[in-house]
């Protein structure tokens, strides 16, 4: 493929090919060298990711390319039917509410475009391909149609985040929540706060003391960590969380 695009669109100065893993290459280093050659001492917020990923790393496409709201001003991605419901489709007290949900939606606001069936693909996938319930690629297990989705993530700014002190912080305390997401919270954050404290936190934000993670929205989770990290010391996590 990128031998193609090389052959037929070579000759244009405003084309860059870079054959790269996106999960290993740093991206916003090469989309601002790129675009200072055309803006040289300023760099503008003028570009847009358009994708067709595969389905294997949709998680991680998403998690490096939301938080990159100074550099790109929209994402619009090809993902899987199911993982594109699931990201946009946000529920409290559903089963598939998920840390990856609150990153989402703090970082972007999302919209799913419109279905892609798989009868539009060439060649034509198979009918079906195994994969795991993190969306991962596998050699037997669970059966997931190929059925596809565009959704299209609009990302914020910097000053348009919801404010917390450490942004690592805030993720490794969600991620921590929902380790046990059956818990109730004064449990599962007992290893950053006291149970006694949790409950006290919960009260000031009129949220019940049994309160549990699926129960809380991102508005819920940032009012409760801004409490917390006064008093409590949350660790962050390494900069790549397994949301």
């Amino acid at each position: 493929m990128a031998k193609i695009v090389e052959d037929r669109f070579g000759s244009t100065e405003k084309l860059m090919v870079l054959v790269e893993d996106i999960t290993r290459c740093h991206v916003g280093s090469h989309v601002r060298s790129f675009l200072g050659k055309w803006n040289p001492g300023k760099v503008t917020k003028c570009a847009k990711v358009v994708s067709n990923i595969p389905f294997n790393i949709s998680t991680d496409v998403v998690k490096l390319l939301l938080p990159m709201g100074d550099l790109f001003s929209d994402v619009v991605l090809l993902l899987q039917d199911e993982t594109a419901l699931r990201l946009v489709e946000l529920q409290l007290r559903s089963p598939e509410y998920r840390p990856i949900n609150l990153f989402v939606s703090f970082y972007s606001d999302a919209e799913y475009m419109f279905k892609v069936g798989r009868e539009n693909f060439f060649p034509k996938p198979k009918a079906n391909i195994p994969m795991d319930s993190n969306n991962k690629l596998k050699a037997r297990g669970n059966v997931a149609q190929v059925d596809a989705a565009v959704v299209k993530f609009k990302l914020k700014q910097n000053s348009e985040y919801p404010q917390v002190s450490s942004r690592k912080g805030f993720f490794s305390m969600v991620k921590s929540a929902f380790n046990g997401k059956r818990k109730m919270l004064r449990k599962s954050l007992q290893h950053i706060c006291s149970a006694q404290e949790i409950e006290d936190a919960l009260k000031t934000i009129s949220l019940p003391v049994t309160a549990r993670p699926q129960e809380l929205s991102l508005e819920d989770f940032v009012r409760l960590y801004n409490i917390i990290s006064k008093s409590c010391q949350i660790f962050p996590e390494p900069e790549h969380l397994n949301l």
